[in-house]
């Protein structure tokens, strides 16, 4: 994802608080790029900071997700280091993205739930959805590494 001019990293003001990760282009200091490490890992590069999620499943409708932040080490031995910009995003951003899991979830349990076809942008979900049910099925093939029409 392309960060827009005004905006350095990802955050709540999109202000730029630490120094850019170290060995990155200046393509790259524009950028976030978000990855999805099947079966349960995200993984999301952004100028100054790595975040993950590792997702945990706790049963059927549950899951843990546990959320890391990985910073330059000269940046946290920095007098002042502060992550909270970036770990506030986050947490607000990560909670709203639950909460509407949470709901559509609850929707598919609906009686008057009727299976639709996914959106072009969920197409990382049909990724998954398609792994999944390999793995279920004992089908032996490779999971697609990018986007695929669905």
């Amino acid at each position: 994802m392309e960060l827009r001019p005004e905006v350095g990293t990802m955050s709540r003001d999109g202000r730029l608080r630490r120094r850019i990760l170290p060995g990155l282009g200046l393509d790259e200091q524009r950028h976030v790029y978000y990855y999805a490490l099947l079966p349960n890992l995200l993984l999301s590069l952004h100028p100054d900071y790595v975040m993950t999620h590792t997702v945990w499943p706790q049963g059927t409708g549950r899951s843990e997700v546990v959320c890391e932040f990985l910073f330059d080490p000269e940046e946290v031995a920095r007098p002042g280091f502060d992550p909270s910009d970036a770990v506030d995003f986050w947490d607000l951003t990560n909670r709203q993205d639950w909460r509407a899991c949470e709901l559509a979830y609850q929707g598919t349990q609906s009686g008057g739930y009727t299976r639709g076809r996914l959106s072009p942008l969920e197409w990382m979900v049909h990724i998954f959805d398609n792994f999944v049910a390999d793995r279920l099925t004992g089908k032996d093939r490779p999971t697609p590494l990018r986007r695929t029409s669905i």
